[in-house]
């Protein structure tokens, strides 16, 4: 019998040394917090970005966007990375995953 996993999602992930994080898991909210871990696939390190507004929430929901989005710094992406102390996790709206999607292709 094949285990049966959650539909991956895209989250940012914030750990308790103010890193942030974007990627895909399928780690259910629960497991995240049970373990205090998330394993993110094509995880990439945000340093710093341009959006609409400030604040993770607006990252979360816009994505790196508007006419200084290029001039975001944030990371290739890893094939894979665990993230310990996890102490915050939020999802990711389809035009943040579109605007990520943006930058990686423009090599930002």
């Amino acid at each position: 019998m094949t285990e049966q996993r959650n539909p991956k999602r895209f989250v940012i992930v914030g750990n308790s040394n103010y890193g942030l994080y974007y990627g895909e898991t399928d780690a259910t909210d629960k497991e995240i917090v049970e373990k205090g871990s998330v394993r993110l696939d094509n995880c990439r390190h945000i340093f710093h970005w341009q959006g609409k507004t400030g604040g993770i929430t607006s990252l979360a929901a816009s994505g790196p966007c508007g006419p200084r989005a290029t001039q975001s710094r944030i990371g290739a992406p890893a094939p894979s990375a665990l993230l310990t102390s996890v102490v915050n996790v939020f999802d990711c709206s389809a035009e943040a995953v579109a605007n990520f999607a943006r930058i990686e292709a423009s090599g930002g």
